[in-house]
């Protein structure tokens, strides 16, 4: 009985360990390739979607830090180029470094040089300076010479300080110009004080040219005489005269001081970078454009219409058009870092003004900057249209001008 169930279990093969088949585990591996590619390619998606949306939000933040430093520059536009509410002067005489940087040229506080068409971008350019303190002039006692000038012991000027000095109401161009020694205090004023400051500027040094340079070189004193303008004044500058300059370059904003740095440095695009003078301050912005705020007359403040930096008028603007300029606008325009595989941008877009624009709208006003992005540079095999843009704009009054008025 003991020997028929042991033939019994082992005929049934009771005991034996059973194992898989070469069928169930080919399609055991199969099952598990299959979902270990549905698991890498959602962490690859996602890791990409993560990466375009981090790009994009960098690109939104800098273009929003960028305008936010050309609202800082538009307020601080003008700063020490007024006196007694006006302009201390119609225009500029100029040097730096051995170099006319303005020769009689308008003087602006803010300026828009135009791209040349609607797929090129503009430059905006502040003047500015980095004085403190009451925007008000010092007076001229004595007749200038080609290297001092004697004025008031009023004012906070020292050695190595950037000034100013102008007639207002005369039409004669403000001289730039630099304190070279520690100013001293003496009694020969002109007859017209007790006491006074004497200010010496070194001529041929870096702010101060020899006598001749400029088309015209007026000569200031206490009052006009001749050929001697007044009543003078001189207007410190601090220990900075800065034009900050604001264009497009390599696929970013940049800024750099176009007074010291006539023109805009050279960038190189791969791999990305700029020359020391030049700050990027927003990258992915394809095209800025800009526009003047203009006012009926310069005596006033309210802003009437938008005009772009073209034409006989606003290329180059007169003395009396430039004190018409009360703000700036600016479109910034930038795009996402990859690109789709279909056109997600609409090819056009028109605004509520009937202006027709290649790409996004701005403004939404007839006058509004018209957006053209067909000329964008774009990777091979793709156009403008496969990638996503977005509109960046703001309105930047000029303080200093307004509050002359």
């Amino acid at each position: 009985m003991k020997q028929s169930r042991l033939n019994l279990c082992a005929a049934s093969s009771c005991g034996r360990e059973h194992g898989f088949t070469m069928v169930e585990l080919m399609v055991a591996i199969a099952v598990g390739l299959i979902v270990t590619l549905a698991v890498t390619g959602a962490v690859l998606t996602m890791g990409r979607q993560f990466r375009i949306t981090g790009a994009n939000v960098a690109a939104q933040g800098g273009a929003q830090i960028a305008l936010s430093l050309m609202d800082e520059a538009g307020r601080s536009a003008g700063v020490g180029m007024f006196s007694n509410g006006q302009a201390l002067c119609p225009t500029l005489n100029a040097w730096y470094g051995g170099t006319i940087r303005s020769n009689g040229a308008v003087f602006m506080p803010a300026r828009i040089t135009d791209g040349g068409s609607n797929t090129a971008s503009d430059t905006v350019t502040f003047t500015g300076t980095s004085a403190a303190g009451a925007l008000s002039g010092t007076p001229v006692l004595d007749n200038t010479t080609a290297t001092s000038v004697r004025v008031s012991n009023a004012g906070n000027l020292q050695l190595n300080d950037l000034a100013v000095i102008g007639a207002p109401g005369s039409n004669q161009p403000c001289s730039l110009f630099q304190i070279t020694a520690t100013p001293t205090v003496g009694t020969a004023c002109g007859g017209n004080a007790t006491g006074c400051k004497t200010l010496t500027r070194a001529v041929n040094s870096t702010y101060n040219p020899g006598v001749g340079t400029f088309t015209t070189e007026p000569s200031f004193g206490f009052s006009t005489a001749g050929s001697v303008y007044g009543p003078a004044v001189v207007n410190r500058l601090g220990t900075e005269f800065r034009q900050d300059a604001f264009a497009v370059q390599c696929g970013s904003l940049v800024q750099y001081n176009a007074f010291t740095t006539a023109a805009l440095p050279a960038c190189t695009a791969v791999p990305l970078g700029f020359d020391a003078a030049v700050n990027p301050i927003a990258m992915d912005v394809v095209l800025m454009h800009a526009q003047y705020g203009i006012s009926s007359s310069s005596a006033s403040d309210i802003v009437t219409g938008w005009v772009d930096a073209t034409g006989t008028t606003w290329a180059t603007p007169s003395a009396a058009d430039a004190g018409r300029i009360k703000a700036v606008r600016v479109v910034l325009v930038t795009r996402s870092k990859e690109p789709d595989n279909t056109n997600v941008t609409a090819a056009a877009c028109t605004n509520e003004g009937g202006v027709v624009n290649t790409g996004p709208c701005s403004f939404a006003d007839a006058g509004a900057p018209v957006i053209d992005l067909s000329a964008v540079s774009v990777p091979t095999g793709r156009t403008w249209r496969n990638f996503r843009y977005r509109v960046h704009q703001a309105i930047m009054p000029l303080r200093n001008v307004i509050w002359s008025n």
